[in-house]
Order: C-alpha cells, then sequence, then structure tokens
C-alpha cells in the first residue's frame, strides 16, 4: 500500500508535455538557479582623494577594466567592466561631505552667516554682505496718544536703512560638490521681502552640475592619467 502511495506521488511530480496546435506546453515552471559568485564588498567614502587611493591600491587584484563616473555633481561610483557572466562589480562610491545650500527664503541673520560659511568669496558674496549692512530687523511698536485718542504703529520685518537699487541676479560660488575640485560658479536670483528676509533661487537652469561633473572627470584624469594610459581606467562622466 505504501509502495503505491509513492508511485502515485512520484507519477505526480514528472513533468508532462502537452501538444496543442502545434505547439509545446509543460505542466511546470523551471526556474534557473545562478551560481554562486564570490564578489568584492562595495566601499563607500567621502573623497576623491580616497578613491584614487583604492584605485592605486587594488587594481592590479581587480584583473579587469575599471570604470570611474561622475554619476551627479556629489557623486562617484566606480565598477568593473563586464566579467565572463555579463556582471559588473561595484567596487567604490563616493559621496561628497559638503553642506550645500538650501535654496529660499532666509532671515537676515541667518543670510549673512551662510555668506561667510557656505561660499567662496567673490564679488556677490561681497556685494551681498554689503548689502545686509544695510538693512536692519524690524520688531518695533511705536504709539501716539493725545488724549483722546490713540494710534499703534507696528513694524516688522527687514527693512532698509537707504533707498539702494539691488541687483537682482548675482553670481556666487556656493560649496556643493567635492572639495577637490573648483567649485562652479552660478547665477542666482536674488529676492528681498519684509516679511520672508531674503531669498537665494538658482536661476541657471542646473548647468553647474554638469561643470561639477566635469570637473570631478578632469580631476581622476590627471590623478590617475597613467593607468588611463595603460587601458586599466576608463573615466566616464
Amino acid at each position: 500500500m505504501l509502495a503505491k502511495l509513492i508511485d502515485k506521488i512520484v507519477t505526480l511530480k514528472e513533468t508532462k508535455t502537452f501538444e496543442i496546435n502545434g505547439q509545446t506546453y509543460s505542466d511546470q515552471t523551471l526556474q534557473r538557479i545562478p551560481p554562486h559568485v564570490d564578489r568584492p564588498q562595495s566601499i563607500t567614502v567621502n573623497s576623491l582623494d580616497s578613491i584614487c587611493k583604492l584605485i592605486h591600491t587594488e587594481s592590479n587584484k581587480i584583473g579587469t577594466i575599471i570604470m570611474v563616473q561622475a554619476k551627479a555633481h556629489n557623486v562617484v561610483e566606480v565598477m568593473t567592466t563586464y566579467l565572463p557572466d555579463f556582471s559588473r562589480n561595484i567596487l567604490y562610491c563616493a559621496q561628497a561631505d559638503t553642506p550645500g545650500l538650501r535654496t529660499g527664503w532666509r532671515d537676515r541673520e541667518t543670510a549673512l552667516i551662510e555668506l561667510r560659511s557656505l561660499f567662496i568669496p567673490n564679488d556677490g558674496t561681497a556685494y551681498l554682505l554689503d548689502l545686509l549692512s544695510r538693512m536692519s530687523d524690524e520688531n518695533t511698536v511705536s504709539t501716539n496718544d493725545n488724549g483722546v485718542t490713540q494710534t499703534v504703529e507696528a513694524r516688522q520685518g527687514v527693512a532698509l536703512n537707504a533707498v539702494v537699487d539691488i541687483k537682482p541676479r548675482i553670481q556666487l560660488q556656493p560649496f556643493r560638490t567635492f572639495l577637490e575640485v573648483k567649485q562652479p560658479e552660478s547665477e542666482f536670483l536674488l529676492r528681498v521681502d519684509s516679511e520672508k528676509g531674503i531669498g537665494f533661487f538658482e536661476a541657471d537652469g542646473g548647468i553647474w552640475k554638469l561643470e561639477a561633473k566635469r570637473n570631478i572627470a578632469q580631476y581622476f584624469k590627471n590623478n590617475l592619467s597613467h593607468l588611463i594610459a595603460m587601458e586599466k581606467v576608463v573615466v566616464m562622466q
């Protein structure tokens, strides 16, 4: 009885094929199990110099062409070319540890701090620091009482101490990419509002990101030139 039951189970497990209208069908779904491949663990760093040191140290052990790609203004990824199984190994990744710039509105004091800490000094920062020095944060209340009626005037927000022409567009150079390369200078729209404060808004359509990627790629071309000449490294952007 047990033997018949086992034979029945084996029979049900067997793959059956059917011919229908000239096509062959199976009652089982086959799934390919890929073989295990030992792969190196990807390393994440914060500088371009670290990427260069890793490539110089380990390029001979990798044994294939290394691809260095500036994926974004603040991200670099290093991978191998196709391996025998047509896969790639992601070797290293660099993420820029820079403060960046928050576009939008801020108060006068915050703007002063950011201009001195988040930007490379240029004509644009000099102009803005001079402009902000002519401004004041008002938060005052004055009254006028003549014994019969009383009026109250409240002032709040950012005000200019004198009549000043404000440039609508300025060139600024914030820290936005890896510190080893030149920070792209780009155009910003400047706005001043009595309630919202001072506003910085990007006005170049993101072209600065392309310049940052070119600067990153050029950094690797300069520092990995001998490996590029030996066709061991390819730099992309």
